[in-house]
């Protein structure tokens, strides 16, 4: 290193040194951090929660708890209940308690006296006080089971001045479920339905909450079907975790019109006072000896028996063309007749058909004639119920979709 070099750096060395000293003798202290109690910051914390500060000495009191927790297992959507706690000071010094917040709405925590009758103070709930050594509170809780719920779970916090329990939750647990459970639920489906036999659904009917309960059937206008029901087997409700419930059989008619087949049922159930109804609808489908293949001017729905005509002007109506082909019948195909007798729409079937290998096939007319205009689609399409000569089906429902503007 150069002489040079090495003086300056002795300089720098010497003028930096001074600097510290000059400060430390006439300069403004260095700040330092000051300490921090971690048991003050936390009981800062609490504070700022419960807003019930401890006493500045002891003794201080106790809480003991008969419980912490009340199960009641499984309710009915929209009962009511309540239950007691009670909380006891058992230390040497005065406990004092301050009502919190219920995590919910449907819930209420009030102070009681010994006779339940809740603690007033100026025509207001009292929500905080002292518990003196030996003495105790009592806390009831009142909820309202509003919506299903399978881990229905609600607390009631009480803030206090015991040092090793500045907050207690008292909880409320159980199970919320509807009054009756359908299975299959809305929808029992026959399948492909036979013509010459009964077609058989069936399912349960049970209930989580309710102990017993009976069934009576509403009667339907030109039923073809029939519902029975039996107590359902003890170990099915207990897979099901059922209280009660029945086996429900649903038996259709085998003369049941040819194609979609929808028919609904209710059934009254009554639990002492309490009476409720269960919906559900039932249905298949029926192949005959008269079938549609295809349609020109118009759509047809093998599934539905539904044909579609779309929208056209009323004032000019609309044709159709379906091909019915028809089988096992000795003779001509003959329409009968047409339910509802007033209907719109009109059909026309050729006299003879044309063979169609061991069958016949009849192009037959389909017309909604002008006149005023008039919207019947999807569950608002008429449905009508064709009356024909043939021994083997003599009726075929068809639904009918269209919207004349």
């Amino acid at each position: 290193m150069k002489p040079f070099s090495i003086v300056l750096s002795l300089i720098l060395s010497l003028a930096a040194m001074s600097l510290v000293v000059w400060v430390g003798r006439f300069g403004a202290p260095l700040p330092i951090a000051p300490k921090v109690d971690p048991a003050t910051e936390a009981q800062k914390h609490i504070l700022s929660v419960d807003d019930l500060p401890m006493p500045e000495s002891g003794p201080f009191g106790k809480a003991e708890l008969t419980e912490l927790e009340f199960i009641f297992g499984v309710r009915n959507v929209g009962d009511e209940d309540k239950h007691v706690f009670t909380l006891k000071n058992i230390g040497d010094g005065v406990l004092k308690f301050k009502m919190g917040k219920p995590t919910c709405q449907c819930t209420v925590g009030e102070i009681t006296s010994q006779n339940g009758e809740p603690l007033t103070k100026d025509g207001e709930a009292v929500k905080e006080g002292s518990i003196a050594p030996g003495e105790s509170i009592n806390i009831l809780v009142k909820w309202v089971m509003k919506v299903q719920n399978d881990k229905f779970r609600q607390v009631v916090p009480v803030f206090t001045t015991d040092p090793d329990q500045r907050k207690i939750e008292f909880a409320i647990m159980g199970a919320i479920d509807q009054p009756l459970h359908l299975l299959p639920d809305g929808f029992w489906d026959f399948g492909d339905m036979s013509s010459t036999e009964p077609s058989v659904a069936q399912g349960y009917l049970s209930s989580k909450v309710l102990d017993s309960f009976t069934i009576t059937e509403v009667p339907r206008e030109d039923s073809k079907v029939k519902v029975t029901w039996e107590p359902a087997d003890p170990l099915l409700l207990a897979q099901y975790q059922a209280k009660s419930g029945y086996l429900v059989k649903v038996s259709s008619s085998p003369d049941v019109p040819i194609g979609k087949f929808r028919e609904p049922i209710q059934l009254k159930c009554q639990s002492g006072d309490t009476e409720m109804n269960v919906d559900f609808m039932v249905g298949g489908r029926r192949s005959g000896p008269i079938e549609v293949r295809g349609a020109v001017g118009a759509t047809f729905n093998v599934e539905s028996n539904r044909l579609f005509f779309g929208e056209f002007p009323a004032s000019s109506g609309k044709k159709a063309k379906v091909n019915f082909i028809v089988r096992d019948l000795d003779g001509e195909l003959e329409l009968k007749s047409i339910e509802p007798a007033d209907a719109r729409i009109k059909f026309t079937v050729p006299e003879t058909g044309k063979p169609f290998g061991k069958s016949k096939s009849y192009q037959v007319e389909v017309e909604i004639p002008p006149g005023n205009p008039a919207k019947h689609r999807n569950e608002d399409a008429e449905i009508l119920n064709l009356k024909f000569n043939h021994p083997g089906a003599p009726e075929f429902k068809l639904a009918v979709d269209y919207h004349a503007t």
